[in-house]
């Protein structure tokens, strides 16, 4: 890693929850400034996030980032990455609906609760509190269905369980579902009590990879941020992988820079002025 600032276009990858946002959900006004700086410089801002494609939309909107020039999404953890100036859909990766059925039936076995989406809604054969806490942070809509075979969906992106409220459930589960799945979909926790389910090989990574060979802007230009597991493949496949001082410690193991502020006092913008700006 170098310590100079980056030279030619930038693409630049960042996780939304406890790395761009507050913990409140605003935008910090640092962050706002140095973002529109960025932009205007020609470079590309992508909104790595394990959100759904609508959940990350409208937060994007709440804070007035939303159709930007050169603004991205990568959402379900890189199953899908949309261009928010142009509302063009530039990649789609979708869990078959056999696998889907099949995860449902897993985790209704194990006790667990599991959802999946469609381009607009959550889809759940269960209500509860947790899934209501969910919809409320999301901003989201709900579809329920007695079974998941009765939903008359196109195959999502990915799937989710979650547990606020007894988040060692989830590792337990976790563990089962890798014996189960293993080779046919990847699993990994972007906070203690989600646990994202994707097609094998889809990660924030190979999202960031993808759009590096699209854009033709070359890796050693990438720079990413993160707080959490699901961000470590991009925190690796980036030029520049930064962690944010308030990250699981595990990732900052692997960062080639670790912030002083964290997410709430401006995080984002001290990688983008210390590397591009």
């Amino acid at each position: 890693m170098t310590d100079q600032k980056l030279d030619g276009k930038i693409l630049f990858f960042s996780d939304i929850d406890e790395t761009l946002v507050n913990t409140d959900k605003s935008l910090g006004e640092e962050n706002r400034l140095a973002i529109h700086e960025f932009l205007s410089r020609g470079n590309l801002f992508v909104i790595s996030t394990g959100r759904a494609l609508s959940g990350a939309r409208n937060l994007l909107v709440d804070v007035g980032l939303y159709g930007l020039e050169n603004l991205w999404i990568s959402s379900s953890n890189g199953a899908i990455v949309y261009d928010t100036f142009h509302a063009q859909e530039l990649l789609r990766h979708c869990v078959p609906l056999e696998l889907m059925i099949e995860a449902f039936d897993l985790a209704r076995a194990f006790g667990i609760h599991i959802q999946t989406y469609t381009d607009t809604s959550v889809v759940s054969e269960t209500d509860n509190a947790s899934l209501r806490r969910y919809l409320a942070i999301q901003n989201l809509p709900l579809e329920l269905y007695p079974n998941i075979r009765d939903a008359k969906i196109a195959p999502p992106p990915k799937l989710l369980c979650l547990d606020f409220d007894h988040p060692e459930n989830i590792t337990r589960f976790r563990k089962h579902f890798e014996q189960q799945m293993k080779g046919r979909m990847d699993c990994f926790q972007s906070n203690p009590w989600l646990l994202e389910i994707v097609l094998p090989g889809v990660n924030k990574g190979s999202s960031l990879r993808f759009i590096s060979q699209k854009t033709g802007i070359p890796i050693q230009n990438t720079v990413s941020a993160g707080d959490a597991e699901n961000d470590l493949p991009m925190i690796l496949a980036a030029g520049i992988g930064c962690a944010m001082q308030n990250a699981d410690d595990a990732l900052k193991a692997q960062a080639d820079y670790v912030t002083m502020n964290d997410n709430n006092h401006g995080g984002i913008s001290e990688i983008l002025h210390r590397f591009c700006l």
